[in-house]
């Protein structure tokens, strides 16, 4: 029976332990969590980030945009966007930040097109009004195959995606079904030969029959592995509606108007499967080469990335100021820091003030542009004078709403300043020159190390985690955009295992100043605890070992405010705070909280446990209140002075509500204010939170761990003589 007893005592504690440790153990496992397992369901005690290989899921794409996020005004004002010339790989799984990047290229195929086999070949089919070939295209025919193939399947909305094709396909269908209905109906009668009309209502009744089975397979075809049809289905739904001959081969009213309806709906779906087949066929039938390798790749060291940064810059004339930045300031704030010396170089040279620059940049910033925009060359026709370019320009741009209203605002401007034209030069090829760094910069920042690759890769860009840029010269990247590269495999190193598994702690540091929520948390933990301690010590020492009138009533009325919620006292308070001025200070966060009447009840008990023969010695040998309390009663009450400042310390460092609402900057928000960072109305970011909470709640776990004793002694040991 006594072992009995034990058991079930240890059980519930063991389940009392489980109970207390598991949500913290949970939110240390969903802080290493990658972004997809969050949300999974059901949830995992395990995590992909201890993986030593992983494999991710990548949607390929060409043409993108060029653009940097986090311009500073400074340099949104003379950006000018490119486009990027490689095939991009979208990633359509969770972000990687390191590792052994290889991308199967080995044994796949691509092209160089003969230009007027591709045009002969182009004429001999029947071309959509859309696909109709441009002059550019004929030259360069990756440009009309990357064209048909974003149109049909690689997109943002393709044609031949599965449930809007099918739908639509299976929609026409049902309305030729609702027309032959009509037909069979109202117009048969409308025939007027006898045996052409038993022909055509037998016809109708064959398609009938005809279109049901043909819906019914169409059907079939909703469901698959992907979202795009792939080209075996294309190929066999374009074989069922070559075999279901549906045109009616007589010739009257009623059947010509069927016909019509045909041609309307099924034929249209049928023309554009069968024009992408024959494109895709010459397509592929044109790739004879073969990739003989694939794309490995790794990260590069910061000192790697800088003297690649240094070695491209090199042909750009402001090199040598370029690399006294980095020197001095690391890569991170180059392209403001270079904008900001050259903007000071032209104030100096030309006289000018910072905001005339201002408009002035953004002024030619947009002429440069349309220069861009209508294909010239302009850092060569800048050399020659800025005048010489805009004649070149109104030569070239016509009536351009842009341009006109930018050139009117420079005329005022010249007559303004007597150098115009040298300083409206010196600002554009500044631009020029900032794009250029800017470019180099951004393919530098991103760029990985080739450990193996193509001869025609020259660059892999891997941004943020979220795509993969690979950077071709003399090959079109179209030929890879269907060529089943929808995985790439990221192999990892111990080390960077580790680093994958504390990622989440580094993302969320860096996504709000974090630094400073913890020196301000910090800082006004301590000082509240120590105020506190102070106070409480001695208004305790007072209730315990002084006599004064009224001593028990006011203790008693000093314990009844422990019964007042403090949400009562949020509004009292912070009305009293504006009053003060103290709104977004140190003040507001510090003064109304360094009075606790626990912990002055918790002294006060403790004190009064001291022998009072103690403190006859005391005064016997001319002891001061102030020196007893200080250097007798507080020493030896260590454990719950200690207690009562861990337990304000750990509220001060949790506090939330109060802290929202008398800050309005992170200059002086906390901790806990700073979670909110990571939920928005949009949802909640778990893991990255889960890591800022850790790392938030891990200095109070370790001074309790440091002062657990104290702490156990202090309220066992409090009101005991």
């Amino acid at each position: 029976m006594k072992r009995l007893r034990k058991l079930i005592i240890y059980t519930l504690l063991l389940i009392g332990t489980i109970v207390m440790i598991a949500p913290f153990a949970w939110m240390l496992v969903t802080s290493f969590k990658l972004p997809s397992e969050v949300n999974s369901w059901p949830p995992k005690w395990t995590t992909k980030s201890f993986l030593s290989q992983r494999e991710v899921k990548v949607i390929p794409s060409t043409g993108t945009t060029s653009s940097v996020k986090g311009l500073s005004l400074r340099e949104a004002l003379t950006f000018v966007s490119k486009k990027t010339h490689g095939l991009v790989l979208l990633v359509n799984d969770d972000p990687f930040y390191r590792g052994k990047l290889t991308i199967r290229l080995k044994g796949k195929t691509y092209a160089k097109i003969d230009p007027t086999n591709f045009y002969n070949f182009i004429n001999s089919i029947k071309q959509p009004t859309q696909f109709l070939v441009t002059d550019d295209e004929k030259n360069n025919p990756e440009l009309y195959f990357e064209k048909v193939l974003l149109n049909y399947v690689s997109g943002s909305t393709p044609v031949f995606k599965r449930d809007i094709f099918i739908d639509s396909l299976t929609s026409s269908i049902e309305t030729l079904l609702d027309g032959i209905d009509t037909i069979q109906t109202f117009g048969i009668e409308r025939i007027q030969n006898e045996n052409e009309k038993s022909q055509f209502i037998a016809f109708l009744d064959n398609k009938v029959v005809e279109l049901q089975e043909l819906k019914t397979k169409i059907q079939k075809f909703k469901s698959g592995e992907s979202l795009i049809l792939s080209i075996r289905e294309l190929e066999e739904i374009h074989k069922l509606l070559t075999n279901y001959n549906l045109l009616y081969s007589g010739s009257n009213e009623v059947s010509d108007n069927y016909n019509s309806a045909i041609a309307n709906s099924i034929y249209k779906n049928f023309e554009e499967i069968d024009f992408f087949l024959k494109i895709y066929s010459y397509f592929v039938s044109v790739q004879k080469f073969f990739v003989d390798r694939d794309i490995v790749a790794k990260p590069m060291s910061d000192r790697e990335r800088i003297n690649l940064l240094i070695e491209r810059t090199k042909d750009l004339k402001d090199h040598e100021l370029i690399k006294k930045i980095i020197s001095k300031n690391g890569m991170d704030n180059l392209l403001d820091e270079f904008a900001k010396v050259i903007d000071e170089n032209v104030q100096k040279m030309h006289g000018i003030s910072s905001n005339d620059l201002t408009t002035l940049k953004s002024l030619i910033n947009a002429i440069v542009n349309v220069g861009f925009e209508n294909n010239l060359n302009v850092e060569d026709e800048l050399k020659v004078s800025f005048k010489k370019f805009m004649e070149k320009l109104e030569s070239v741009v016509g009536f351009n709403l842009t341009y006109t209203s930018a050139k009117s605002k420079l005329d005022a401007f010249s007559q303004e300043y007597k150098s115009s034209d040298e300083l409206f030069k010196t600002i554009a090829l500044n631009i020029l020159e900032l794009q250029s760094l800017r470019m180099i910069y951004e393919n530098t920042k991103y760029a990985w190390k080739l450990i193996d690759a193509p001869k025609f890769v020259s660059a892999v860009l891997v941004k943020e985690g979220k795509n993969i840029e690979i950077v071709m010269e003399d090959v079109s990247p179209v030929y890879f955009m269907d060529d089943g590269i929808n995985k790439v495999q990221v192999s990892f190193s111990t080390m960077d295992i580790l680093k994958n598994v504390f990622q989440n702690y580094a993302l969320a540091w860096n996504s709000a100043p974090f630094g400073r929520y913890y020196f301000n948390t910090v800082f006004i933990s301590v000082v509240t605890t120590i105020l506190e301690v102070i106070i409480s010590a001695m208004a305790a020492y007072a209730f315990s070992w002084m006599n004064f009138p009224g001593k028990s009533i006011l203790f008693s009325v000093f314990l009844a405010t422990m019964m007042v919620p403090g949400e009562v006292l949020l509004v009292p308070n912070f009305i009293t705070i504006t009053k003060f001025g103290w709104i977004d200070t140190y003040y507001a966060l510090i003064i109304p909280w360094v009075v606790s009447v626990f912990s002055i009840f918790l002294m006060r008990q403790h004190f009064m446990s001291l022998p009072s023969e103690l403190f006859d010695a005391a005064k016997i040998d001319g002891c001061s209140h102030w020196r007893y309390l200080w250097q007798i009663v507080v020493p030896l009450s260590k454990p719950v002075v200690i207690t009562s400042a861990l337990l304000k310390f750990v509220g001060s460092w949790n506090s939330f509500l109060w802290v929202l609402i008398v800050t309005n900057s992170p200059k002086y928000r906390t901790l806990t204010v700073g979670l909110s960072t990571f939920s928005s109305e949009v949802g909640t970011l778990y893991n990255m939170l889960m890591a800022a909470a850790t790392f938030s709640i891990l200095p109070v776990v370790i001074i309790f761990l440091f002062t657990q004793k104290y702490f156990v002694r202090g309220i066992a040991r409090t009101g005991l003589k």
